[in-house]
């Protein structure tokens, strides 16, 4: 789910922690805003950012570019089959009252 939250960052809450199962949206997102941010999608996939502590994880990360070992990392998490997967999945918005 990280590719496909980066891939729609215009809709996803930012900062969020991303899990399997769902991506929050911003409260302003209708089912017609949606659908347009969500066509295509899978041809425009994005990487998922990494954490900086991850990067300095790296072994021999002082060796490292910090943009290579940055996008090194982040091509590790990225689930691109699974964010197409899950892009092309039906859609259930849920409000829940009060918040």
């Amino acid at each position: 789910m990280k590719t496909a939250a980066a891939t729609l960052d215009e809709v996803a809450v930012p900062g969020q922690r991303v899990n399997d199962r769902w991506i929050r949206l911003r409260e302003d997102v209708t089912p017609a805003s949606w659908k347009s941010h969500t066509a295509g999608a899978a041809d425009r996939l994005c990487l998922p950012a990494v954490d900086e502590r991850a990067v300095r994880g790296l072994k021999f990360a002082e060796a490292l570019l910090p943009r290579l070992a940055e996008a090194t990392l982040s091509a590790r998490l990225a689930g691109s089959e699974s964010a197409v997967a899950a892009l092309s999945e039906p859609v259930r918005f849920v409000s829940i009252a009060g918040q």
